[in-house]
């Protein structure tokens, strides 16, 4: 393996495996670094085996060097987590088996000139998919202040503006299209045998092979569903500019540049209601070769002389820049009821998220502490999609104070998660007992331990294990039924590998003598891979909010940057110029 395709590798799998939305207790750091032996020992152990050139069958009587498959690989269904999104929207994320969620990153990383050249396809998106070890992640992440001032750009030189989404657009990709979308659609169905054991077949093999060998839907959590859900969308703005040259009757006034596309999601203005109605027509027929449709409650076709509401940002810009002062006494207390106000006028908008942002880092005094406690526990409430953030600033608050209600928070948390619990909401229930683990206060739910039992979950049994080990748990896990679950082969075609790993290491749980040395959990626990690590703790606020400071600089300079490309100007200042 190239030292390019080592970093690649090494960074998606330590960085970029689990879902960045699970508390910072789970890591893959260790997997990503012993993963290329630990692939060594998967394929000698029989755990997948690799399909040669030679025996796949002849095309036209020839047969063709280079093509590569897989006989023999687990088809494993992830771990599902229910996360809300806005309002009553929800997403699952997923923690894919490490089998062929490596073996995926194997091949993206081997062959990592090849997908760029099918990236490379990319036109109307400004954000480059760079894999490296430099990033939080292992993708440098979206620059949403860039798309934001080329939105604005847009609406500048346009009469008319359409915006549209797609509907679930990684539940609904159809893995087969990454094929269509590196060969061409046409192509590939024409000669199906020719591309069998390609690069692009095996990347759609083993992204199904991550989600129990279904054909729709990529998992969200990994970043190589990133790279793939982008080769998809490069592909299509080369459609849209094909279709729009062959469909779009009124060309005059339109410019390819007054289109800006994040991800899924379209910003397109043009100069004619007529124009704007073909466009969008072009963009739904794009998206339906490959088996999406635009999600309609999100699509609009708008003049730009129509008005766009109450702006809630604004309104809290206005009251921060209006009435100086540091957040402190009544001034905080006006600050934190506003923002929770927005919220419930803006139910769908992340006003909450937006103001424990500025919150996070402050030093608060101690007369300040009753009002930003009740804060979070009403946010805890009415956001549980910041629920992260709130866990950071809680446990962050306790740890430099000493002054919080420990118990006022454990008892309405625990309040909470016996809530979410039976809903099968687990994102909330998982960083709830997050905090309450930090906060170290035992807690007893007859309810929890109950739901807790059949819950398809191995983050939520590893931390109530960890937790009982703690001596938090006032009535235990129900650790019988989960020793039942566990087996070598339930391991290797499901989310059970996680906690029965993890837990049988630490010896919270008893398996069968000689369950670690089995090909599949011996390469790691050789290595002593962890996967569950109780002494991270959470970030430090001051530390993450001087990143999110350094963050919006590097966005700052790279939004000027773009803004003077787009309008033609070399220099920010012109220095001859008299003033």
């Amino acid at each position: 393996m190239s030292k390019l395709a080592s970093i690649i590798q090494h960074a998606l799998l330590s960085k970029g495996y689990f879902p960045r939305e699970l508390p910072s207790v789970f890591t893959t750091t260790d997997f990503g670094n012993h993963a290329a032996l630990i692939l060594e020992e998967w394929e000698s152990g029989n755990v997948f085996k690799i399909k040669e050139a030679k025996d796949f069958a002849k095309v036209g009587g020839k047969k063709f060097r280079g093509k590569l498959g897989f006989s023999k690989i687990p088809n494993a269904e992830p771990e599902t987590i229910s996360k809300p999104k806005r309002l009553y929207e929800r997403r699952n994320i997923h923690i894919t088996h490490p089998v062929p969620q490596a073996l995926l990153v194997r091949e993206i990383a081997q062959n990592w000139k090849t997908i760029q050249k099918w990236l490379s396809r990319q036109t109307f998106s400004e954000d480059e998919i760079v894999v490296t070890n430099t990033y939080d992640r292992a993708i440098k992440g979206i620059n949403f202040p860039l798309h934001r001032a080329k939105t604005g750009f847009i609406k500048a030189t346009a009469d008319w503006l359409v915006k549209t989404d797609i509907t679930r657009f990684y539940p609904s990709l159809y893995t087969h299209s990454i094929p269509w979308a590196a060969y061409g659609k046409e192509q590939v169905k024409g000669s199906l045998k020719t591309y069998d054991g390609s690069l692009a077949d095996r990347l759609d093999l083993l992204v199904r092979s991550c989600n129990r060998n279904q054909t729709i839907g990529l998992p969200i959590g990994p970043e190589t569903s990133r790279i793939l859900a982008e080769i998809v969308s490069s592909r299509i703005d080369q459609d849209f500019i094909t279709h729009f040259e062959k469909t779009l009757k009124d060309k005059k006034g339109f410019n390819p540049s007054a289109v800006d596309r994040l991800q899924d999601d379209w910003t397109v203005g043009t100069s004619s209601l007529e124009q704007a109605e073909n466009v969008l027509s072009v963009i739904t027929k794009c998206y339906r070769e490959y088996g999406l449709e635009i999600n309609g409650a999100k699509t609009s076709v708008t003049h730009l002389m129509k008005s766009e509401g109450l702006n809630w940002k604004s309104e809290i810009s206005s009251f921060l820049s209006h009435k100086y002062g540091t957040l402190r006494g009544v001034r905080l207390v006006e600050f934190l009821t506003l923002c929770l106000r927005l919220q419930l006028e803006a139910p769908s908008d992340p006003v909450l998220n937006y103001a424990l942002s500025i919150i996070e880092g402050y030093k608060f005094r101690a007369d300040d502490l009753e009002a930003v406690e009740t804060f979070l526990l009403k946010a805890a409430a009415i956001a549980p999609m910041s629920l992260d953030r709130i866990c950071r600033i809680v446990l962050n608050i306790e740890h430099e104070t000493g002054k919080l209600s420990k118990r006022r928070l454990a008892g309405r948390f625990i309040e909470l998660a016996e809530r979410h619990i039976e809903n099968g909401s687990l994102y909330e229930v998982i960083w709830l007992l997050f905090t309450v683990r930090g906060l170290k206060q035992p807690f007893l739910s007859k309810r929890i331990i109950e739901f807790s039992e059949t819950a398809p979950s191995s983050a939520l049994r590893l931390l109530l294990l960890d937790m009982n080990q703690l001596g938090l748990c006032i009535k235990p896990p129900p650790t019988g039924t989960w020793e039942k679950e566990i087996s070598t082969d339930r391991c290797l075609s499901d989310w059970t590998w996680l906690y029965a790993y993890e837990a049988v290491r630490k010896g919270w749980l008893k398996a069968t003598p000689g369950f670690l040395n089995s090909p599949f959990l011996r390469p790691m626990h050789s290595r002593d891979v962890v996967f569950y690590d109780p002494k991270r703790n959470v970030a430090r606020s001051r530390k993450v909010k001087n990143e999110r400071a350094q963050i919006r600089k590097d966005e700052k300079l790279k939004v000027a940057s773009f803004i003077r490309l787009l309008r033609g100007v070399d220099h920010f200042f012109d220095f001859d110029s008299e003033y």
